[in-house]
């Protein structure tokens, strides 16, 4: 299963260039990279091993609490285990779902990895 890739104007606000929310990957600008589309397809198999609507509860419990530690709205996204998997994942091309569901647990272990 891939995600459904759909272009517009709207989706994602700001400078982020690509959003998932089940099973869409909403992006702006002129085309995907590869490396975008796994980052992307990283968080749908996260998204639909954890159910969904977990993985969104967690999402925001762990960018509220990066926000609170870091000060900082980038260092808190950066550091939210389910980002940090996915880019840790994104240039490979040997992926497995399982591996793509819940490569996050092991970057939930290393928090202070990217914050050094």
């Amino acid at each position: 299963m891939g995600p459904l890739i759909v272009h517009n104007r709207l989706i994602p606000f700001g400078s982020y260039r690509a959003v998932t929310l089940f099973p869409f990957v909403f992006y702006k600008g002129t085309t995907l990279s590869d490396r975008e589309v796994c980052h992307e397809t990283v968080h749908l198999y996260q998204q639909l091993c954890m159910l969904v609507v977990p993985f969104y509860v967690l999402y925001v419990l762990f960018w509220l609490i990066g926000l609170l530690r870091y000060r900082s709205h980038d260092r808190a996204y950066r550091n939210i285990p389910f980002e940090r998997s996915a880019y840790r994942l994104e240039g490979r091309t040997d992926l497995r779902w399982r591996t793509m569901a819940f490569d996050w647990l092991r970057c939930l272990y290393n928090i202070n990895a990217l914050t050094q």
